[in-house]
Order: C-alpha cells, then sequence, then structure tokens
C-alpha cells in the first residue's frame, strides 16, 4: 500500500475556494471498531457483481478555537486591522491548506464539464441520513442508537439497489459500454453496504463472549458435532465473522440457473453413457469365450488400454483408467456445476443436480458432508440453520430419524485424499477441495477475486471448527491418521489462527498480488470491502487523507498512476461519498474517528472533500447536514469557504437556517466567510496604484476580488444584532481597500450593502455619530457596547456621507452634460442646475470642511490584532480624496457660474479660505500630498473668471473695473 500518513502530516493543498484538483465524476464500543494494530502492508482489494439484503436486528466536540467572542469582547480579531496586520493570520480554509489566488464562482452554475449531472444517489444518501433517528441520538452507545445505524447502513443498500434497478430499467435489453460499467458498479456498492451492515451489527454485538463447552455437550459423545458448532459460533467472535464473511461470498456468487440454462440436457440421464455402451459393444464383438472376432481382430482388436472396464464410480481411479471422452466431458460439467453450487452455498442443489444425471452414488457421497443429527438425543433441529457457511447444509432440518455423517472429519479427509489424487481432474479437485476446506486444489479454478476469498476463507472456517473438534476430543484418532490441508501452517505467522489477527490482511494483500486478478483487486468498492474485512479500514482513510496532501504539492498529481497504488483515487466521488457515509456511521455509534480517536484528523478532512465535491456539483443545500457532522471548529473553516461561493440571498437565507438546524455555530462560519475573503482578496488591493481616475460611482467596474469583499459583509449582515459589530468594523476594512486603491463603484455598493440606518436601534440618531458622538441607549450600547465599535460605526457613517457627496456630484455632472438644442437654456434646465448645485455645495462642502476629522481626533485604544481601520489609513484616504474634491467643487462653482449664476464664481475664491484655514486639516492634504502649487494654478485661472465677471458687471453698471483684478 501506499505510504501512510499519520494525524502529524502536514495541512492541506486546497486553495481556499477550488481544490488544486477536480472531481472525477465517472465513475467494542468507544473503541475504534475498523482499526487496530497496523499489520504488515496495506490493503489491496477490489469488482464485481451482487443483491440482496441483510437483515438487521436496530457531535463531536472540538476543544478547537471558536471565533465567537468571549466575555463580550466582540472586538477580538479574526483577521488583521489592515496593510501590514492583515497579513499576520494564518488562514485555516477549506482544508487547512494555503490560500490561493483563484476567485470563488457561484457553484451550479452551467460551466460544462463533469459538473452538468445531476447525480440523483447524492440526494438520496443525503435523505437517508438527514431522517435517520441516528443524528438525534443523545447516547451513541444506546441499544436504540445501534439499532438506527443499521437502519441507517440498510437504507444507504436500498439505495444503492434503487439507483442499479433504475440503470437496469433504462437501458435493457443492451447495456452500453457505460451502463455497464454502472451496473457493475451498483451491484459492487449494493454487497458493500451489506458487508459494512453485516460486520457493524456483529463487532458492535456485546453479546458474543467466550465460554467453556457446557457439561451436557462436553460429557455426552453422542450428541452431534453441529450443536458444538453452533456453540463454537455462538461463543468464539472471530469464528463468526468468518462465517459471516463465508455467507456474504455465497450470497452474492453467481446463480447456477444463470450459469447453465440447459443443465438437465447436458450428460443425459443414467451416467457414463457412452462409456457403458462402448463396454457393451467390446462384449459382443468378444463373444462368449471373451475372444474378438476375425473382423475384429483384422482391425488391431479390443478397446484403448487405458479405458475402464468396470462401471462402478470407483472404476477409474481403482484402474487408474478413463471414461469414453464424452462422458469426460459430461463429468467436467458435472464437476464445474457442481462447484457453482458449492459456490453459491447450496449443497442440497449439488446433490439435486448429481441426481438428475444419474449419478446418485455421487448425491449420497456428497451428502457425507452433513453433520450427523439424532433426534432423539440432539433434540428438534434448528429452524434457523446458520451453518450455511460451511459446506455442511442441511436441507432437510426437520427431518425425522438420524441424519448426517457421525464420521464428517473422515469424510473430509477422503475428499482431502480425491483432491490430490494423481490425474483427477481440476474441477473434481476444487470439488471435493472445497468440500474439505482444502484451499490449494481450488485456487486453480478461481477466476475472481471473491472465488479467491472464499476458498481462503472456507479453508479457515473447516480448520478452526476441526480445531474446536480436536481440543474437545471429538475427532477419532482413525480421522487423525489421515492428513489434511494445514490452514493454520498456510494462513497463520503464529501458529494459531485464534490468536493471529493478520490473517484476512495478508490474504487481501495475496489477492492483490495475484496476476490474473490484479485489476479487479484495485476496484475501488473490492479495495473497501477487503479494508472492511481486515479491519484496515483506517488505513484505506490515511491513505486518501495522504492523496489530499499530495494534490497540494501537486495539482497534477495522479493517484492511480503512482508505483504502489491501491486503485483509490480521492477524486473518484462514488469512492468519496461511499468512504464518507461509512465514516459517518462509525462516527455516529461511536465506533472510530471521533474526535478522542486516532485518525480522526484524517476522517474530518474527507468529509470536507465531499462537502467541496458538493458545492462543485450545486448542491448547496446539502452541505449543512455534512458540516454539522465535523467538530465545530473544523464546520466553521468549511462553511466559511463555501458561504464565498454563495450570492443569491434566497439561498444565503436558506443557509442559514439549515446551519442552526445542524447546530452549525453559524456566527463563527459567517466570520470566518469574511476572514477568508479578507484573506482571499489582500495582494489584490495592498500592490494597487493608488491613485483616483475619476470620482464617478457608477463608471468602474466592480471586480471579482471586490464582490468577493462584499459578499462576506452580506454575509455578516444577514448574522442580525449578533454580528452588526463585527459587520461594522470589517466594512471599515473593506472600504479602506477600496477607495485607497480608487474603487467607487465597489465602495458604493458596500454603503448599500451595510447602511448605517439599518444598524442603528430604532430612534436612535445618526448624527450622534458623524461627529464622533457616542448614544447611552441601553438598546444600543447592547450591540455596539464598545468605544471601538462606537468609533467604527462613526467611520462607517463618515463613508457614507462621502459616498451620498459623490452621488450628488456625479448627478451634477451628469445634468450638466445633457446639452439643449436652443442657444441659451430654458429656465426648467436652469432651475434644475440651480437646485443641482445647491444639494453638490452642501454635501461637497461639508465633506471638505470635516470629513473624518472627528473621527481622527478620537481615535480609541484598539484591542491586539482587531481588524479594523488604522488612523494612519484614515489620513491616507484624507489625503487621497480632499483634494481631489477639492478641485471637483472648485469646477462646480466655476460651471455654475456659467449656467446658473455669474456670481457663483466668487465661490471659488470662499473656497480658497476654507483650504487656506488653520484651524482645518484641508491644507495639511495639499501640503502632505503636495498638490498646493496645482491649486494655486486652479485658483488663479478661476480669479481671472470672477475678474472678468466683476468687470463686465461695472461696465455694466457705468464704473471701471479695479486694476488689482489683473491677474497675470
Amino acid at each position: 500500500m501506499a505510504p501512510m500518513m499519520t494525524s502529524n502530516s502536514p495541512t492541506s493543498p486546497f486553495g481556499s475556494q477550488k481544490p488544486a484538483y477536480s472531481f472525477n465524476m465517472q465513475n467494542s464500543r468507544g473503541g475504534n471498531l475498523f482499526s487496530g494494530a497496523r499489520p504488515t502492508a496495506g490493503p489491496r482489494v477490489q469488482v464485481r457483481q451482487m443483491e440482496g439484503s441483510w437483515d438487521i436486528m436496530g457531535d463531536d466536540v472540538s476543544d478547537g478555537i471558536r471565533n465567537d467572542n468571549e466575555d463580550g469582547d466582540d472586538s477580538r480579531a479574526l483577521i488583521s486591522e489592515d496593510d501590514e496586520q492583515e497579513g499576520t493570520t494564518t488562514l485555516h480554509l477549506f482544508l487547512d491548506f494555503p490560500a490561493q489566488e483563484t476567485m470563488p464562482h457561484s457553484p451550479g452554475a452551467l460551466d460544462g464539464g463533469i459538473f452538468d449531472q445531476e447525480w440523483p444517489e447524492v440526494d438520496a444518501f443525503a435523505i437517508a441520513l438527514s431522517s435517520s433517528n441516528l443524528l438525534q441520538s443523545a447516547d451513541p452507545n444506546s441499544v436504540q442508537a445501534a439499532v438506527s445505524g443499521y437502519d441507517l447502513i440498510e437504507r444507504f443498500q436500498n439505495v444503492s439497489g434503487a439507483q442499479l434497478d433504475e440503470v437496469k430499467a433504462a437501458h435493457m435489453p443492451e447495456l452500453s459500454h457505460e451502463s455497464a460499467a454502472d451496473v457493475v458498479h451498483w451491484e459492487l456498492e449494493h454487497q458493500t453496504w451489506e458487508l459494512f451492515g453485516t460486520l457493524s451489527s456483529h463487532r458492535l454485538d456485546g453479546r458474543i463472549r467466550a465460554q467453556e463447552l457446557p457439561a451436557e455437550l462436553a460429557n455426552n459423545k453422542y450428541t452431534s458435532n453441529q450443536r458444538l458448532r453452533q456453540h463454537l459460533r455462538e461463543t468464539d467472535a472471530r469464528f463468526q465473522e468468518w462465517c459471516l464473511i463465508l455467507q456474504w461470498l455465497c450470497t452474492y456468487a453467481p446463480d447456477p440457473s444463470d450459469l447453465f440454462d440447459n443443465i438437465e440436457e447436458i450428460g443425459g440421464k443414467g451416467g457414463w453413457m457412452y462409456t457403458k455402451e462402448s463396454l457393451k459393444a467390446e462384449r459382443r464383438l468378444r463373444g462368449k469365450k471373451g475372444k474378438a472376432t476375425l473382423v475384429f481382430g483384422s482391425l488391431g482388436g479390443g478397446r484403448p488400454g487405458n479405458k475402464v472396464t468396470e462401471l462402478d464410480p470407483d472404476a477409474p481411479s481403482r484402474q487408474r483408467k478413463q471414461l469414453e471422452n464424452e462422458d469426460m466431458e459430461s463429468e467436467r460439467f458435472l464437476f464445474r456445476a457442481i462447484w457453482v453450487f458449492l459456490r453459491k452455498g447450496d449443497l442440497k442443489g449439488a446433490k439435486d443436480l448429481c441426481a438428475e444425471m444419474g449419478e446418485f452414488w455421487r448425491a449420497a457421497s456428497l451428502g457425507g458432508g452433513e453433520e450427523a443429527w439424532d433426534p432423539m438425543v440432539d433434540g428438534q433441529r434448528f429452524d434457523n440453520q446458520s451453518d450455511e457457511e460451511s459446506m455442511d447444509m442441511s436441507e432437510n432440518s426437520q427431518a425425522e430419524g438420524v441424519t448426517g455423517n457421525r464420521r464428517r472429519e473422515l469424510w473430509k479427509r477422503m475428499c482431502y485424499a480425491i483432491a490430490h489424487r494423481s490425474g483427477a481432474e481440476e474441477w473434481e479437485k476444487a470439488v471435493y477441495g472445497t468440500l474439505c476446506g482444502d484451499f490449494e486444489s481450488v485456487a486453480p479454478i478461481c477466476a475472481s477475486w471473491e472465488d479467491h476469498l472464499f476458498a481462503h476463507v472456507n479453508s479457515l472456517v473447516e480448520e478452526y471448527y476441526s480445531q474446536y473438534l480436536l481440543q474437545h476430543g471429538r475427532l477419532s484418532p482413525t480421522a487423525m491418521s489421515f492428513p489434511a490441508f494445514d490452514s493454520t501452517a498456510f494462513h497463520s505467522r503464529t501458529g494459531s489462527l485464534a490468536e493471529d489477527d493478520t490473517v484476512l490482511s495478508r490474504i487481501i494483500d495475496t489477492l492483490a498480488s495475484l496476476d490474473h486478478i490484479q485489476a479487479e483487486s484495485r476496484v475501488p468498492l473490492r479495495v473497501i470491502q477487503g479494508s472492511l474485512m481486515s479491519l484496515r479500514f483506517h488505513e484505506l482513510v490515511d491513505e486518501l487523507y495522504r492523496q489530499l496532501l499530495t494534490f497540494r504539492d501537486n495539482p497534477d498529481y495522479d493517484p492511480l498512476g503512482e508505483e504502489g497504488s491501491i486503485g483509490v483515487d480521492v477524486t473518484d466521488c462514488r469512492t468519496l461519498r461511499i468512504v464518507v457515509h461509512i465514516l459517518l456511521v462509525l462516527q455516529l455509534l461511536n465506533a472510530g474517528f471521533t474526535e478522542d480517536t486516532p485518525y480522526h484528523t484524517q476522517a474530518e478532512f474527507l468529509i470536507a472533500a465531499y462537502i467541496e465535491f458538493l458545492a462543485e456539483a450545486g448542491k448547496l443545500k446539502l452541505i449543512p447536514l455534512y458540516a454539522g457532522r465535523l467538530s465545530p471548529q473544523k464546520a466553521i473553516d468549511v462553511m466559511g469557504v463555501i458561504l464565498n461561493k454563495i450570492r443569491e440571498e434566497p439561498l444565503r437565507l436558506e443557509l442559514l437556517e439549515l446551519m442552526r438546524t445542524h447546530n452549525i455555530d453559524y456566527v463563527g462560519c459567517l466570520k470566518k466567510g469574511m476572514e477568508i475573503a479578507l484573506g482571499l482578496t489582500k495582494s489584490h488591493y495592498e500592490n494597487e496604484r493608488r491613485h483616483v481616475a475619476t470620482l464617478s460611482v457608477t463608471a468602474d467596474e466592480i471586480l471579482e476580488e471586490d464582490n468577493l469583499l462584499i459578499q462576506g459583509l452580506e454575509w455578516l449582515v444577514l448574522g442580525g444584532d449578533e454580528l452588526k459589530a463585527e459587520s461594522v468594523k470589517c466594512a471599515t476594512v473593506v472600504y479602506k481597500r477600496l477607495l485607497l486603491s480608487g474603487r467607487l463603484a465597489a465602495a458604493k455598493r458596500v454603503s448599500q450593502t451595510i447602511r448605517s440606518t439599518d444598524l442603528i436601534p430604532e430612534g436612535g440618531d445618526i448624527n450622534d455619530f458623524a461627529a464622533g458622538g457616542m448614544m447611552e441607549d441601553d438598546g444600543f450600547r447592547g450591540v455596539f457596547d464598545s468605544e471601538v465599535d462606537q468609533w467604527a460605526l462613526a467611520v462607517i457613517i463618515e463613508m457614507e456621507v462621502f459616498i451620498q457627496a459623490l452621488d450628488e456630484l456625479e448627478a451634477w455632472n451628469e445634468l450638466l452634460g445633457q446639452r439643449t438644442e436652443r442657444h441659451h437654456p430654458d429656465r426648467a434646465r436652469k432651475a434644475a442646475l440651480s437646485e443641482a448645485y445647491t444639494s453638490t455645495n452642501h454635501k461637497l462642502g461639508k465633506v471638505i470642511r470635516s470629513w473624518l476629522d472627528e473621527t481622527l481626533s478620537t481615535v480609541p485604544p484598539f484591542p491586539p490584532q482587531s481588524h479594523i481601520i488604522k488612523a494612519s489609513s484614515i489620513v491616507a484616504i484624507r489625503n487621497m480624496y480632499i483634494p481631489e474634491l477639492t478641485f471637483a467643487l472648485h469646477d462646480v462653482y466655476i460651471e455654475a457660474g456659467k449656467h446658473v449664476s455669474k456670481n457663483l464664481l466668487g465661490n471659488t475664491l470662499e473656497l480658497a479660505t476654507v483650504v487656506a484655514d488653520p484651524n482645518r486639516s484641508v491644507l495639511k492634504c495639499f501640503t502632505e500630498t503636495a498638490r498646493v502649487e496645482e491649486y494655486l494654478r486652479a485658483l488663479g485661472l478661476a480669479s481671472r473668471s470672477v475678474l472678468g465677471a466683476t468687470g463686465a458687471s461695472s461696465e455694466k453698471n457705468g464704473s471701471k473695473a479695479l486694476g488689482i483684478w489683473k491677474v497675470r
């Protein structure tokens, strides 16, 4: 198996929004149920078909750091406040992988490729999980939880069965290559859930305990060995598990009737018909004295010397001669058919076949595999005889009188001798080898992975049972004097099948090394089945986790192409779905992969990977169901990534409700989403040239990184009062980024997303904050309960004032740009310009005179790493926009003088007094940006305009212009 990783493996490779790989969509309690000491080598197992169902008998808690604040201090940061501090926080994104620059997209979009499929089974599995009582079980160790767990596994099996029926119905009578592969998959998955349910119910059954043989059995030598076998199965967990696996293999073996449609026609009736006729013909030719006639003798005389001369069943072996070729072919077919019946666990069917073909003696011989049963001694036979995992299969459970064979162990040694006799045909060897538990004689005819596994497990069961009989003195010296297959020496490295925990592991690994079934061993579902049987499911989980980590370093990594691949690929969505749902059942039953067990980290990574698949496949509403099975902090990390992919508000509200339903810390998730958005987009702003191309709030395109930040804020706002303070503080950072990079259209979107009027309680006054005031209302302080929160709100209100001023400026410019056909503007347009001027002058003048001044003078001390705009950033924003706004208002005065009233030109000089006022910060903005000279030139030009307007007015009034206005 590929090298395994431990829980200390480095953190993972996903980008924050899309993984570095793409999904391939073709295709005792309290302990770790399916884990144990790590045996040698890893599982290499896998494909085939099956059907049927098994009969049932019935929160993660993390101490990880939450994102919600403690002790009422909601100023604790998720990320750094801005610029240099923002880069100090490590983003533990979807799978704790480092952030990539990939911007998220809206899942479910029709972008072509593998995600065009609907994947109905994904919904069906989610429905089965969501409706299970196991999710509501308070005590995972209770009987009720166990019953619910087995019921859930059966539901999963039913889903796979329904999918199998649907594929067959849709593509019959002719299956395409693709649909045939689907049929094989669903047959395999159906049997995998059966196996998982069978092993789960067995391994969690606390009633199986080792017990001494009751005296009534130990002291009564006439009691049937079958009763000892039943006791062994009820008290020995290892033997019972092997029996269950063997029974599972028999259940899903091919049906003989499907393989032999004309079984009754082959070979005829009466047995050895051609050999019998040949012997009759020879006797007629030889005459009464046994000599050949002249005609016969002239041709060489007599039958071939290698043909039998008698017709008793032992003739071929006793005489070491053969039957006629036609009878040999019939025998070969018969033994092959018998083996198919035995492979199916149907000894009665094999006996009936022999009888139908006229070989009644062979049917009686096969009956030797049934242990003797005497109703007078043993009582009534078990109604539900469940020993069908061996070749001791009773077809007459309620038969009157003594039935079966009191010397079955001696009979088994007879079978072993036949299986190893020289010259025997391979199918005959396989039949007798199966009956006695001899692996070596069965292996040559095994064509599939499951055939080989059957031969191994059948050998284990027969050997274990024989050793148990030997231990209790039930094997006669006569039987012991004949050789038998030593499965203990063949399969065990410790000299005891009862003490060797690695037997099944080595068997599974052996199957993977066989060339003719290697491809079948690498089929993912066979790998899963093998890992479940060999108690190495935890190693499979660890291998998939290792693959996730490898994708971090190598996006083009191909798990199936690397040396030592076991055949599983974490990007195969079907494999991932099955493994994840097995994990969830084990966790819910407290049977492994919980937080207090090894491999919990690996399990959570796989669940998170499945959630990523759901997101990419557009199954967003299913995500909270699975995220709710993660530890609290992991759920926050995963959901934080997912939230950034969703832009539709109705879906957001529904997901928010689903997060509450599944007990996910939605507050932490919303915070995490904002943290991820800030982290992902940081590099898009920090190196951008800081300038203003235009003061328009509509002209610029809103880029993807801007949208991601705004989406994060939109999610925070949905958090209600609990996240109002967090929303305001994060909004200050978003404003900072957008304004310093000149993205005014995006900044306007922010002002529409988070409105101060929605944040302040009813009855509050925004003006209390615009000037840095602090509201004392109890309702208000319940939300904004610190100076930092209230200061951040004041900054937000100032930003809204700024955006409103830009809106007015844009409205003025738009109106000004509207040209009329007349030479002189009409009164209506002039009135509109006058009104627009008044509003623009008021709002721009207010911003220029006092924007952010009060907030800069009242900056409170920030907690460490508080994510909020810093005073230095506010200064940078003022320096960037105050000069621009001043020039813009200056131009407004010039244009108003032209189109509204010439007297308005003089306001340019009034504005100059504001700029030069030492009690204001406007001049400082010009000085620090070295734009004083530029402003003086604009002021000089405006002065000439004012002079011209004044001169014209003086001449009109009959006076001369003053020389002081002759500005050069």
